[in-house]
């Protein structure tokens, strides 16, 4: 992934290329082009059937990329923290993508808004949350209600820039060491 990232993307469009978010098997870019599709038009399999360019070349084949939005352009990114992150669709809210680690799928399903996200961006305040779970101890079953932090712009692996957007990996050469 890195290799892609710096050997091609960061090459064929220099300061047009950001990295907004990186995970084990996936990133989130991004890219300012003229036609982004038309530029990666050789991945394309989980485009909508009608798109023109559609193909099933590379299904499920490893090491080959996919847009996590299909052929819908996002309009914007909001990034908390790791695995923390919503991509807003603005013409199909229903293909936004919301992520929310640790907190059960179907509460952020239900619940978390893009908007949501957002705000906890600009005021730092995370957001509570209540929600019923199964239980299994001792061999009996139970149903719990659970209290935890949802939304939670405080990132313990990444620096802070002043601009409150930005972030640096600790360590590094850019952050100034106080003391």
């Amino acid at each position: 992934m890195y290799e892609f990232y710096y050997d091609y993307l960061k090459p064929k469009y220099s300061d047009c290329c950001k990295l907004l978010v990186t995970d084990t098997d996936s990133f989130c870019c991004y890219i300012q082009t003229e036609d982004l599709y038309h530029d990666m038009s050789k991945n394309t399999r989980n485009f909508d059937q009608t798109h023109p360019l559609h193909t099933t070349t590379n299904h499920r084949i490893v090491g080959k990329f996919k847009s996590e939005t299909g052929s819908l352009a996002p309009l914007e990114f909001v990034g908390l923290r790791a695995k923390m992150y919503s991509l807003l669709i603005p013409d199909n809210p229903k293909e936004s993508k919301i992520r929310a680690k640790e907190t059960k799928k179907s509460y952020v399903n239900k619940k978390v808004r893009h908007d949501q996200l957002l705000t906890i961006l600009k005021t730092l305040k995370p957001t509570p949350t209540t929600f019923c779970a199964f239980q299994f101890t001792n061999h009996v079953l139970r149903t719990v209600k659970i209290n935890k932090t949802c939304l939670n712009a405080f990132d313990d692996k990444r620096y802070i820039l002043e601009d409150g957007t930005g972030t640096l990996a600790y360590g590094h050469y850019m952050i100034l060491h106080s003391g």
